[in-house]
C-alpha cells in the first residue's frame, strides 16, 4: 500500500460499503447517577462518574443511532487512541476511520501511531479536507498524537504535533510529551505492552483504565481498579478502543463535557479538569467475556 496517497493535503478516497457491519453502539445508561454501566449491567469496579459528568443526558453518554454523540454540543463522544496505517501493525485509511467515527456517532478521535506523528498530521488534514467538502460536520475534531515506546512499555500523548523521542524512562517521557505541548496518557498500563506500576511513577494527565485491546479479564479488573486508586486522583480516566482496525473503534471510548463549543482547545480542557467518563460497548464486554478465559490468548 503507497501510504504517500493518504498525504499532501488530500486522503485516499474510500466508502463504507452498504450494510457495513459495525460494532453495536453502547448505550442505556442506569438511572441512578455515580454508576457506570453497560447495556449488559456491568459496572467496572469503581467506576464512579465524576462530579462534572453528573447529569449528562442519555444520549450523551451512549452512541446513538444517529451520526452524532449528542443533541447537547457540550458533551463530545471521543475516542482518544485510534491508530492509522503509519502503525506497523494497523492498515486503517485516515478518511475512512473519520468518516466511520461520524457514521458510528463519534464527535473526536484522537489518533496516537507508534513512534510516528506522521498519521495523525495526515489525519488533520484529511479531516479538515472532508470538511470542506461537506463529507463531515464542522464539529468534529482530530486529536494529533503519537504511542512512544519507553523503557517501561508504550506512552500516549495527545495534542502533540512532532515525534517524540524513544527509549525514555517513563517520567523522562512525560517531561518531553509536556515539553511539546501535549498531555500525558498512560496507555492500556496492565497490558503486554503497557508500563504496568511505572503508572504511578510519572505525572500523567490521563491513564486509560478501559481498553479495547485488553481482553485477559486479570488485566482488564486491574486497569479498571485505577479509576478509584488515590495514587492517580488527580488524573483523567479515559477509555480507548487503541483500534488497529476501522471497526475497532469506539469498543471503548470517553464521554468529555465541554465549557464551551467543540473545539480541541474544549476537549484538552475538559482532559485536564477530569471531566470525562470512560465508556465501553457491549461487544467489548462480550468479547473479552469469551477471550480473556482462553489462556493461549491473554
Amino acid at each position: 500500500m503507497n501510504r504517500a496517497l493518504a498525504i499532501a493535503g488530500r486522503p485516499i478516497v474510500s466508502t463504507v460499503r452498504p450494510g457495513h457491519d459495525v460494532p453495536d453502539e453502547p448505550r442505556g445508561v442506569p438511572d441512578e447517577p455515580g454508576v457506570i454501566a453497560d447495556e449488559l449491567g456491568t459496572v467496572g469496579p469503581g467506576h464512579h462518574v465524576p462530579d462534572q459528568l453528573r447529569g449528562v443526558p442519555d444520549e450523551a453518554r451512549g452512541i446513538p443511532d444517529e451520526p452524532r454523540a449528542a443533541s447537547d454540543e457540550q458533551y463530545c463522544a471521543f475516542d482518544p487512541h485510534v491508530h492509522t496505517l503509519f502503525s506497523h501493525c494497523s492498515i486503517s485509511q485516515p478518511e475512512r476511520l473519520i468518516r466511520e467515527a461520524v457514521r458510528i456517532g463519534l464527535s473526536a478521535i484522537g489518533v496516537m501511531d507508534h513512534n510516528d506523528v506522521k498519521g495523525a498530521l495526515d489525519a488533520v488534514r484529511c479531516c479538515e479536507y472532508l470538511k470542506s467538502s461537506g463529507a463531515i460536520p464542522q464539529s468534529f475534531l482530530v486529536v494529533p498524537g503519537i504511542e512512544v515506546n519507553s523503557t517501561a512499555g508504550h506512552i500516549g500523548a495527545l495534542f502533540v504535533e512532532k515525534d517524540l523521542p524513544m527509549g525514555l524512562e517513563p517520567a523522562q517521557a512525560v517531561d518531553a510529551i509536556h515539553d511539546a505541548g501535549g498531555l500525558a496518557v498512560a496507555v492500556h498500563p496492565y497490558h503486554s505492552t503497557g508500563i504496568g506500576d511505572a503508572v504511578f511513577d510519572a505525572p500523567f494527565d490521563a491513564v486509560e483504565v478501559e481498553c479495547g485491546s485488553v481482553f485477559d479479564l486479570r488485566l482488564v479488573a486491574r486497569n479498571r481498579e485505577l479509576a478509584a486508586d488515590a495514587r492517580l486522583s488527580d488524573v483523567a480516566k479515559i477509555g480507548s478502543s487503541d483500534a488497529h482496525y476501522v471497526r475497532a473503534m469506539a469498543s471503548c471510548y470517553t464521554v468529555a463535557k465541554l465549557d464551551g463549543p467543540p473545539t480541541l482547545d474544549a476537549l484538552r480542557r475538559a482532559i485536564v479538569a477530569g471531566a470525562c467518563e470512560p465508556r465501553t460497548s457491549r461487544p467489548y464486554e462480550r468479547l473479552s467475556a469469551v477471550l480473556g478465559s482462553i489462556r493461549k490468548l491473554r
